[in-house]
């Protein structure tokens, strides 16, 4: 089965209270961190949600189809709708968060092999115990995927189909692989042990 690799980059940073997106690690965008390991794994397709002019001129460059997100206050589902809609309509969907520069590409296609060893399921994966992304929905997950509403995101598709889940392990030596900023101490903390 192929896979449609959605980006989620439309938030509203609510904690942060500026564009975390935007803000800079070692003169380089945080979200274009996950654009550029992205641009080497094999993917079908590859669709960027959001509503960021940055953003946007910079996955052109990849030539990442783009969509634009008008209705981001909704939250998640809003983002997760408009990425499986403009999907291949018979693809598996992994869904990445842009606010998690340093996942790496060894590890997506870990993730993406075990997708492949587990048709219909949906692959979680758990950085030294602790439960993260990128998460991949099969294809049989679509219509409630695009049922969503709110900001509770995929996790509600989860809990739905606690029999479908199949949990996947990673031991990475970088703590900071699943490591998502949220709030300025995050981006601190960050900026301390990776800023050369």
């Amino acid at each position: 089965m192929a896979v449609s690799c959605i980006v989620m980059a439309s938030g509203m940073s609510k904690r942060m209270n500026e564009n975390k997106l935007l803000l800079t690690l070692n003169k380089k965008m945080i979200f274009e961190y996950i654009l550029d390991t992205i641009s080497r794994i094999d993917f079908d397709e590859v669709i960027v949600v959001t509503r960021f002019k940055e953003i946007i001129d910079y996955s052109k460059k990849y030539k990442y189809k783009v969509v634009i997100n008008k209705n981001f206050e909704e939250g998640q589902a809003s983002s997760i709708r408009l990425g499986v809609n403009s999907a291949k309509k018979n693809n598996d969907y992994m869904f990445f968060v842009a606010d998690q520069p340093f996942i790496r590409e060894k590890t997506i296609n870990y993730i993406l092999e075990k997708n492949k060893e587990n048709k219909g399921k949906i692959i979680v994966p758990y950085y030294n115990g602790l439960k993260g992304n990128p998460v991949v929905f099969g294809n049989i997950f679509r219509k409630d995927l695009l049922n969503l509403s709110g900001d509770k995101g995929g996790s509600i598709v989860i809990k739905q189909n606690k029999d479908r889940v199949k949990n996947i392990f990673i031991k990475t030596e970088d703590s900071f692989e699943n490591f998502d900023i949220d709030n300025k101490k995050d981006y601190e903390v960050l900026k301390r042990k990776y800023e050369k």
